[in-house]
């Protein structure tokens, strides 16, 4: 079996994955310890047909899966506003509390400006921006409280409505400035409300025009940093 690339090389296929998947019976198995799949190697001969195979050890699965990603045996230096990287997959970072350039369109009645933000918790996860809100300007850690994000354009789910903004390739550690830059520089234009406590959105964006620091207390908390990690473990496809 043979794929034609171009006329003076081609690509031979010489070995096969076989993945086996079976129904789980929840009367007597606990799905979270169980195995969901087998998988074995295969050799494959001249005319294409599979040959005997054998059970794939974990080292030769991480040799093949650096084939498919070199970038997984690649050392990279991990900044320390970074709390988690699934590489080509999804990246979890921080940034502190600060002054950032806010823009607004004319519909919201509101000033683009300088404003005080709270620390800020980003989440790129299958090429789709997340955003929250954090109420410590101190480093996350997994038991540690998120808030609805206090800007507009941010879904309940913390997914942020970009528009037609060019967005960064791949999460990567190397571009989560350039994903930052792709959310401030975005303008909000008031189609999507954020969920606060005890403050209408447009009456607390224009009040905290000029003051030195976000009203923390009209965050309003919506879970942790470990259901973040619960929820990126959720969106990897199944193979079936």
């Amino acid at each position: 079996m043979e794929i034609e690339i171009i006329p003076d090389r081609r690509l031979v296929a010489q070995q096969a994955l076989v993945i086996y998947g079976y129904e789980k019976d929840h009367r007597y198995e606990d799905p979270a310890e169980s195995i969901d799949h087998y998988v074995t190697r295969h050799r494959i001969d001249e005319e294409g047909r599979l040959l005997e195979g054998a059970p794939l050890s974990t080292e030769l699965l991480r040799r093949i899966c650096s084939l498919v990603i070199p970038s997984l045996q690649a050392i990279e230096y991990i900044p320390e506003k970074v709390l988690a990287y699934l590489p080509g997959t999804a990246i979890l970072w921080w940034a502190p509390a600060g002054q950032r350039r806010v823009f607004f369109t004319k519909e919201t009645g509101l000033r683009s400006g300088t404003y005080s933000l709270p620390a800020t918790l980003f989440l790129v996860v299958n090429w789709t921006l997340h955003t929250w809100a954090l109420t410590e300007t101190t480093r996350p850690e997994p038991a540690t409280s998120i808030c609805h994000s206090p800007f507009f354009n941010v879904h309940e789910s913390g997914a942020c409505c970009m528009g037609n903004i060019e967005l960064p390739g791949n999460p990567s550690l190397q571009d989560i400035h350039e994903w930052e830059r792709a959310f401030f520089d975005g303008a909000c234009n008031g189609h999507i409300t954020p969920k606060l406590q005890g403050a209408d959105p447009y009456k607390l964006w224009k009040a905290i025009k000029g003051k030195a620091e976000f009203p923390k207390e009209h965050l309003l908390p919506c879970g942790t940093i470990a259901d973040i990690f619960t929820s990126i473990d959720r969106r990897r496809t199944p193979w079936t």
